[in-house]
Order: structure tokens, then C-alpha cells, then sequence
């Protein structure tokens, strides 16, 4: 099993300030391209490990100049009528070669039909035993099935937000953060657990049951 990190550059909204975030040396073992990611990879001079997706959302003919441009890449092509999003497609390459532990950037944006089905490829990741994260320049959200810390010094942005994933969160305590819980029921409805902040140098979060959704955020 491969313990490294696996970047997967999908067609959504990417601001260009997290390309030196993704590209930084010795961040990324592989990289994978899902559709209209490779146009985002392409303008910063990068050049992925693996290329997925039917290519619907990329500029006509683009694949076919980058494959004649990249011999050496491999590309795997799919009908637009298909069972499974570009992003989902390279997250299970991804697990298939070995490695748990993935990223996805590109994957929130306008289409908030694609950024509700990312988020169940991240709970799809739990369920093969991997770790990931969907991040943009606001954001980087994870599911959790067991409990974890949270150091304030590598948190994403200032605010941490927690939504029962699945079902009723139980026994949940939060402590060293701005508004504790002791033992409580998070449920799947309403904004319990939404915009809190680490007080403290780790934020430990627990709870037995039921899968949380961590967002991570800043303004």
C-alpha cells in the first residue's frame, strides 16, 4: 500500500494562487487530470501522471494537440454517457494503484450538483480505508469516521465547521475550541456545529458512531 499523496486536478473552480500549493516539490508522488483539470495543469507548465475523463468541458481538440504534444502520458478516454463523474473516475485509479491518501482540487465551483458528488467520493475514499480531502482557496473539507485532533497551526483558514454525515453524530466532545461540546447528539438537521474556531493549540473532536464532515474554511 502506497502511503504517498495523490493530487487529482478535476475541471471546477481552482484559483491560480493554489498552483504553487499543488506543483510544490515533493508534495505530490503522482498527479492525475480528470476532463478539464489538464487545461488548468497545462497553464502552470505541469504535466500530470495520468489523464482521465471524456473531455466534454475541454476546448475542442485540445486532447488531441496535448496527446500528440505528451506521447508519454497516459490517457484514459470515456464516453460522456457514462455511470461515474471525471473526478470519481481518477480517484478510484488513484486507490486501484495503491495509494490512500488523495486530494482533489478543482472540485467545487458553480456546479453544486458536482461539489454534493465529490463529497460522497471523499465518503467513497473512507470506505476503501483512504484519507481525502476536497480543497479550494477557501476551503478544505474531510469525512471522519473516528475521532481526531486538529492542530490550530495547520488548520485551513480560521473557522471549522462540523456536519453529522450519514446519521446522528453520537456522544460528540469537542474541546479546545471556542464553543465546546460535552457528550452531545449532532444531528442531520440544522447548524449545531457550523462556524466554530480553535482556541487552544489542538482542537480534539470525539465521538463514537456515525461519520462527520469537517470544513475547514476562511473568508
Amino acid at each position: 500500500m502506497k502511503c504517498e499523496r495523490v493530487a487529482v486536478v478535476s475541471g471546477g473552480s481552482i484559483d491560480a494562487s493554489l498552483a504553487d500549493y499543488i506543483l510544490h516539490e515533493n508534495r505530490y508522488s503522482y498527479i492525475i487530470a480528470a476532463d478539464r483539470g489538464l487545461v488548468f495543469l497545462e497553464s502552470q507548465g505541469a504535466v500530470p501522471d495520468l489523464i482521465v475523463g471524456d473531455f466534454d468541458s475541454s476546448p475542442d481538440g485540445f486532447i488531441q494537440k496535448y496527446r500528440s504534444a505528451h506521447p508519454e502520458v497516459e490517457i484514459r478516454t470515456y464516453k460522456p454517457e457514462k455511470d461515474y463523474t471525471d473526478t470519481e473516475i481518477a480517484v478510484t485509479a488513484a486507490l486501484e494503484k495503491g495509494y490512500r491518501a488523495i486530494d482533489i482540487f478543482g472540485g467545487t465551483g458553480t456546479r453544486l450538483d458536482h461539489v454534493l458528488g465529490n463529497l460522497q467520493v471523499l465518503s467513497e475514499m473512507l470506505d476503501n480505508g483512504a484519507e481525502g480531502y476536497l480543497i479550494d482557496v477557501h476551503n478544505r473539507i474531510s469525512i471522519h469516521d473516528h475521532s481526531f485532533s486538529l492542530k490550530k497551526g495547520e488548520q485551513w483558514g480560521h473557522y471549522v465547521s462540523l456536519f453529522a454525515w450519514g446519521g446522528p453524530l453520537e456522544h460528540l466532545t469537542l474541546r479546545g475550541v471556542h464553543y465546546p461540546l460535552t457528550d452531545a447528539v449532532l444531528p442531520i438537521s440544522g447548524s449545531l456545529g457550523v462556524s466554530n474556531e480553535i482556541d487552544e493549540d489542538e482542537a480534539c473532536i470525539t465521538f463514537s458512531g456515525g461519520r462527520v464532515l469537517l470544513v475547514e474554511s476562511q473568508d
